[in-house]
This record gives C-alpha cells, sequence and structure tokens, in this order.
C-alpha cells in the first residue's frame, strides 16, 4: 500500500501544500487540492503577501486491504482498511515576493513555506485486536520555490515554477520516535516504524527526502471569471535510512469560479497519480525493486466561496472525496487567508 498521511509545496497564486501518505514515506509533496481557487498562472501585482492555508481532514481511511474470496486473500486498491484511521490538520504560512521585474519577459516571483501538521493516528493491531493510538505536532520539510515566472498573454496566463523540499524536517522514517522493535505496530505494513515504547503510535511529520517539482500553472481570467489548472510532477531522492524509494507522482489542481464584487464562488477539482511503484533495497545483494501495489490515486470535487474584505481576503474550499486507491481519502476542507505585506522596494 503506498499513501498514508499528507504534504506540501507552495506557489503563488498557486499554493500548494501536504498530503498524506502510506508506505515508508508518510507524505506527499503536494497537498491536494490547496491551489483550487487560485489563479494558477498569474502573479499578483508586486510586493510581499502573507499567506496562511488552514487544511482539515478529520477521517482520513487507509485504501488499499485484503478481502478474502473463496479462501484466498485478494488484494483491492479501492477497499477501506478499517484498522487504521488518520485525522490530519495542517497549517501552512508562506511568505511571497512578486518582484515587479521582468525576466525573459515574464514577471518574476518567489516564495518559501515552512508548513506545520498535527496528526491523530488511531491502529488496530490484528494479531492482539488491541487499539493503539497516538497525538503528534511537527514541522514538515521546508518548500522553496527561487523562480515563479508567468507570462500574460491576453486573457490568459501561463506560469512556471520550480520547487524544492528540503530534508529538514521535525521527525521522520529515519528518527527513531521511542521506537519500540518488539511492537508489531513497528512496521506496520504500508506504515512504517510507527510504535513507541510508551503504548502509543505516531504518524511523524515529515519526510526523510528531498523533493523536486516543476509546476505549470495555466488560467483565462475574463469578466470576473477564473478557469486554472495547476501542474506538479515530483522527484523523490532515496532515504538512505529505511533504504525507500518514493515512486514519481503527477498532481494537478482546478477552478471555475466568478467574482462579483467582494464574493468569489465556484467548483475546485484535484487529482494525484503515482505514476510508477515505489522502490525498497531489502538488503539482500539485489539492490531496489518495485513493490508491488504501491502506485496510488485520488480524486476530489467541491465548492468554494470567497470574500475580499480589502485589502485581506478569505477562501474556503471543501472536497468531497470520489475515487482513492492505495491512498489515505477522506472529504477535507481549507481555510486560505491572503494578506498583502505592501512593497517596501517599489520598482519604478
Amino acid at each position: 500500500m503506498k499513501k498514508f498521511l499528507m504534504v506540501l509545496c507552495l506557489s503563488l497564486v498557486a499554493v500548494m501544500m501536504v498530503t498524506p501518505a502510506s508506505a515508508e514515506e508518510l507524505w506527499d509533496y503536494h497537498l491536494r487540492g490547496v491551489d483550487e481557487g487560485l489563479a494558477a498562472g498569474a502573479l499578483p501585482p508586486a510586493g510581499f503577501y502573507f499567506i496562511n492555508d488552514m487544511y482539515f481532514a478529520p477521517s482520513f481511511k487507509l485504501y488499499g486491504a485484503y478481502d478474502t474470496v473463496n479462501g484466498v486473500p485478494v488484494y483491492k486498491s479501492s477497499e477501506a482498511n478499517s484498522n487504521i484511521k488518520l485525522a490530519g490538520f495542517i497549517d501552512v504560512p508562506i511568505l511571497v515576493w512578486s518582484s515587479g521585474c521582468k525576466f525573459l519577459g515574464a514577471d518574476y516571483g518567489a516564495a518559501i513555506a515552512q508548513p506545520i501538521a498535527f496528526t491523530s493516528l488511531r491502529a488496530i493491531d490484528e494479531s492482539t485486536g488491541l487499539a493503539a493510538n497516538g497525538n503528534q505536532w511537527g514541522a514538515y520539510n521546508t518548500i522553496i520555490i527561487p523562480a515563479i515566472l508567468s507570462w500574460k498573454l491576453c486573457d490568459f496566463r501561463v506560469k512556471g515554477a520550480m520547487q524544492f523540499g528540503l530534508n529538514d524536517g521535525t521527525s521522520s522514517p529515519g528518527d527513531s520516535l521511542a521506537a519500540d522493535p518488539t511492537s508489531s505496530l513497528y512496521h506496520l505494513p504500508g506504515a512504517g516504524k510507527l510504535a513507541g515504547k510508551d503504548g502509543h503510535i505516531y504518524a511523524w511529520s515529515s519526510n526523510d527526502n528531498y523533493q523536486f517539482t516543476p509546476n505549470l500553472g495555466l488560467s483565462w481570467l475574463h469578466a470576473g471569471w477564473n478557469i486554472s489548472a495547476d501542474f506538479f510532477y515530483t522527484w523523490y531522492t532515496k532515504d538512505s535510512d529505511t533504504q525507500y524509494q518514493n515512486g514519481d507522482q503527477f498532481s494537478a489542481d482546478y477552478t471555475i469560479s466568478y467574482t462579483c464584487g467582494k464574493w468569489t464562488f465556484g467548483l475546485g477539482a484535484e487529482q494525484q497519480n503515482q505514476v510508477q511503484n515505489d522502490q525498497f533495497d531489502a538488503g539482500d545483494g539485489f539492490g531496489y525493486r518495485s513493490q508491488p501495489n504501491t502506485k496510488n490515486s485520488n480524486y476530489t470535487m467541491g465548492p468554494l466561496v470567497g470574500y475580499n474584505f480589502g485589502p485581506c481576503s478569505l477562501m474556503f474550499m471543501y472536497n468531497f472525496a470520489l475515487e482513492t486507491n492505495n491512498d489515505l481519502g477522506s472529504d477535507w476542507f481549507n481555510l486560505r487567508l491572503v494578506v498583502p505585506l505592501g512593497n517596501p522596494y517599489p520598482i519604478h
């Protein structure tokens, strides 16, 4: 099974975030649907901006479980594993700079984000039938976007960006987390090291790898309408502690919205697809080998509503889970605050 927690990233007027995964690496790099409601291809007017996304998924279930058919165990990627439940809250403060300068005919900007995650994990030990649980706060990997370029072509906007996730989170699969290797929950299938010596289990807050994500944003903006698509492709480095290699992932967030006066109404949707299986080096001399049933996918969709207080703005999104395979899946919602900080060095 592959995805088990939540991961992030960012890019202005196209902010990304964190999404639960499941295997040795707990988090997906891009937080599913976090850019819904934004003009994915555009940068804002010159200046500094503070963006804060408060993202909450109260009842994640891990999809990918074995069912018995005619006495034979059969793996079903879209069947929920009733032994594992996760609630996640991710707060993502982001600082964005729109420089007001041009490079290759495009507006230039940059951004940095430091997500913080709270996880509440509950799992049942199948061998004993006993439940274990644990709550944990922690910092995710720092996200740096050194270059955001946005071109304007009549009513169309096209944005390109390169994002980097650092290996500097609070806790990761390579950390001990006071792990108890004698517990049958120590290596719960699809979850890695979870059990602690205090009898609780914990979902760590970061990945033990680096991430590289090119991003393409497209927008059509006309007479209050915003039709946007934000595309991401993520590569992960190997985890040298667990000898695990996360498979490449494609993510996309979509928006159709209309702004009338101070109000914005619309519809958002997201998809996330892992395009290759994970790989693992068992130390048997055969090196890294593909792990079956570790490709994941999920799809959600829902309404959004925003209000511009001038100069600050708020937007609320709610997405319903449509389909999940080998991943954590549930409904989720996000509240985004955008605060202009001004431009202390105006470009004339």
